[in-house]
């Protein structure tokens, strides 16, 4: 049997504890920071401009994790992190059903909410089923089907994000534009602002995690 297929999780290590331990700080940190920045208004914007503030929230904190996975030691520990749970965290994007909800009522355009909402359930029904199969074979790190899963993610939020800019009028395509207020509210701020940034940075580890395993099988077969 392919060892790849029954070797534990477990041999490859985990971050150091002093590793785990900063990374809580620093969402929790994180976490706060959106909320007080939330709750000052900060994440306002009019009709028709762009949402500066939620635009810098969503793409600063990845472009800052990108930056930080040039320093040998970080990366290191982040490949660490235990593949399963990395997957398994997109399943959380179940909430994203909640634009549905939230447009039902009348607070959201039907664009963004059609585009994000049945996006984010399609990745979050998804998520089970490929942490599933990583679980049970570890071979499967190395997969396409894995790395598509990856990427189906990402695009997710390049539609969101394009739809939401879209059907308030920031890109001038819809006679008829309207407000995205509600995404600049607490709490559902906390997914374009907070959430969101943090799948994306759970996608860049796992695609990472994913090339990395090639690269050893590649240089391990070459070697043999």
């Amino acid at each position: 049997m392919n060892s790849s297929h029954t070797a534990s999780w477990q041999s490859l290590g985990a971050p150091r504890v002093s590793t785990q331990f900063i990374l809580l700080a620093v969402i929790s940190a994180w976490f706060l920071l959106i909320v007080m920045a939330g709750r000052f208004g900060h994440f306002d914007a009019g009709m028709g401009q762009p949402p500066i503030a939620t635009l810098a929230a969503l793409v600063g904190p990845p472009l800052l994790f990108l930056a930080l996975l040039r320093l040998k030691g970080v990366r290191e520990e982040v490949l660490k992190i235990n593949p399963i749970w990395i997957t398994a965290m997109q399943g959380l994007r179940i909430l994203g059903g909640g634009f549905l909800f939230v447009y039902a009522f009348g607070h959201l355009p039907a664009l963004f909410a059609f585009v994000a909402g049945y996006g984010d359930i399609i990745v979050a029904l998804l998520a089970p089923i490929v942490t599933a199969k990583l679980a049970m074979n570890r071979g499967f790190l190395k997969s396409r089907s894995l790395e598509r899963f990856h990427y189906l993610g990402l695009l997710d939020f390049v539609g969101a994000v394009g739809s939401g800019l879209i059907a308030r009028g920031t890109i001038p395509l819809l006679e008829n534009p309207e407000p995205t207020t509600a995404l600049a509210q607490l709490p559902l701020l906390l997914v374009p602002c907070f959430a969101v940034p943090l799948w994306i940075c759970f996608h860049i580890v796992a695609l990472m995690q994913i090339f990395d395993a090639r690269r050893a099988s590649s240089e391990g077969e070459a070697i043999e």
